[in-house]
């Protein structure tokens, strides 16, 4: 069994669905097929090497304790000490897991397995995983590892075609004894792939960014992408359902003229919401809605999430925190759920072709899937690959939810509530990270990924409908 995952890709590049699995022996690829988006406005010209900023690395610390430390990407956390059992998740380059014991356990495939918190066992081979946390090679990988307390990362750029570098005579960055699994061997990038990295530097007077995965990348070939900053409303005493939020342009607020609404010159900025009061005036189409504010939207301008009256257990108590959460692909919505409470609420951008139809395989045409899903799988960041060799570096906060399927970060657009991708859901960085950090199963502290199996404990579950 592997964990897939899909995306769409950038509206700098091309749409497509694509799929990335962690396997046992190798890195997670993406693959799948590109369909051509509609033609996107013409990308940015690269930045000037000296105006593409440096950015600042986060102040790393490892908590205290017996741990074991990953010195490469997928240092794998198996169910039982045996290198043939299905692994459970997984640790990353300059990341640590506490241990459980601190007492060796033999098994096929490894000479030192070590047992992990919560659950699993690690082979801490002293080349992938070891028990020091001053050896030079997990020292020089922790520096750069993932910032997992932001909703990006690591910093962000389009690519317009480059090969990244393995090494670079010069350079005064030292990466001793890692095992060649750090690096991702795709070093071909083609224009409208993106690229992931966390420092730049000089050698003999050209301009590198070193990659994620330590690679050399020339600055002259990337444009950075900007961090955008939209994210969801959160429900409770201060903000309740219903609510109005607004996707594509800015929406004309109204106002009542005797019997009839006439525009006030003012507007609902693309991408902010409003709360309802529920009074409702015209039919159809020509719905006018109240707002709290006292004035009123044309019901064909707004997103009104209706959030569901029962969970989809129906009146049974699920173990667990009981969160599900609803998206309607035709309305580009999403709301999170405690068992019946509505406690999120936001715009996402599902498949560009609409919703599956049934008993047809939905991604040729870019569709959604509908139906009841658990989350099955978990995984901080994760690289994809399309055909025609189109890679994106460390997509953020992907959640299996069906399949090749996942409700994920995208970060190379801000069209929330349109339909955008090759199938997935789409969500912006921070409601990525917000919905990530709140689903079930959690993801263990320390590890990168997770993949759900029912011994576990509970899943959150994803209803996705028309």
């Amino acid at each position: 069994m592997r964990a897939t995952v899909l995306l769409f890709f950038s509206p700098l590049a091309l749409g497509s669905c694509a799929r990335a699995e962690p396997t046992a022996h190798a890195s997670p690829a993406v693959r799948a097929s590109v369909s051509a988006a509609p033609a996107p406005a013409p990308p940015p010209a690269p930045l000037a090497s000296a105006s593409l900023p440096a950015p600042a690395l986060p102040a790393r610390t490892t908590p205290p304790g017996p741990r074991v430390y990953a010195k490469t990407r997928f240092v794998w956390i198996r169910q039982e000490p045996d290198t043939s059992k299905q692994w459970i998740g997984y640790l990353w380059s300059g990341e640590s897991a506490k241990l459980a014991t601190g007492k060796v356990v033999y098994g096929p495939g490894c000479d030192t397995w070590y047992a992990v918190e919560p659950v699993g066992f690690v082979c801490v081979d002293g080349l992938r995983a070891t028990l020091d946390a001053s050896d030079p090679g997990y020292v020089a990988t922790q520096k750069y590892a993932a910032d997992l307390s932001s909703p990006w990362p690591h910093q962000y750029g389009e690519v317009q075609g480059l090969k990244r570098l393995l090494a670079v005579a010069g350079s005064p960055l030292d990466f001793p004894n890692l095992p060649n699994s750090v690096r991702d061997g795709r070093v071909e990038m083609r224009k409208g792939s993106t690229v992931a990295f966390v420092s730049d530097l000089q050698i003999d007077h050209q301009s590198y960014l070193l990659g994620a995965d330590l690679s050399y990348i020339p600055k002259e070939r990337v444009t950075p992408l900007p961090r955008y900053d939209f994210h969801g409303v959160e429900l409770g005493a201060e903000q309740k359902l219903p609510l109005a939020l607004f996707r594509g342009k800015d929406r004309p607020k109204l106002r009542r003229e005797g019997d009839t609404f006439v525009e006030t010159g003012a507007k609902f900025a693309r991408l902010s919401h409003v709360a309802l009061t529920g009074k409702v005036e015209g039919a159809g189409r020509e719905q006018i809605l109240e707002t709290a504010d006292g004035t009123w939207v044309r019901a064909m301008d707004a997103v009104v999430p209706i959030a569901s009256d029962k969970p989809p257990w129906g009146t049974a108590t699920p173990k667990g925190r009981a969160t599900w959460m609803e998206v309607s692909v035709n309305g580009g919505w999403l709301i999170a759920y405690e068992n019946a409470t509505p406690v999120f609420v936001t715009l996402v951008s599902p498949g560009r072709g609409g919703p599956a139809k049934k008993d047809e395989d939905p991604i040729p045409e870019a569709r959604t899937p509908l139906g009841v899903f658990p989350v099955s799988g978990k995984f901080a960041t994760a690289t994809m690959e399309a055909p025609g060799n189109l890679l994106h570096s460390a997509v953020p906060w992907t959640q299996n939810f069906s399949g090749p399927h996942a409700l994920h970060t995208a970060y190379w657009h801000d069209d929330w509530g349109n339909p955008k991708s090759g199938g997935c859901i789409n969500v912006s960085p921070l409601d990525g990270k917000r919905l990530f950090e709140w689903t079930e199963p959690a993801l263990p502290e320390g590890w990168h990924g997770t993949r759900w199996m029912p011994w576990r404990g509970p899943a959150t579950i994803l209803v996705v409908h028309r």
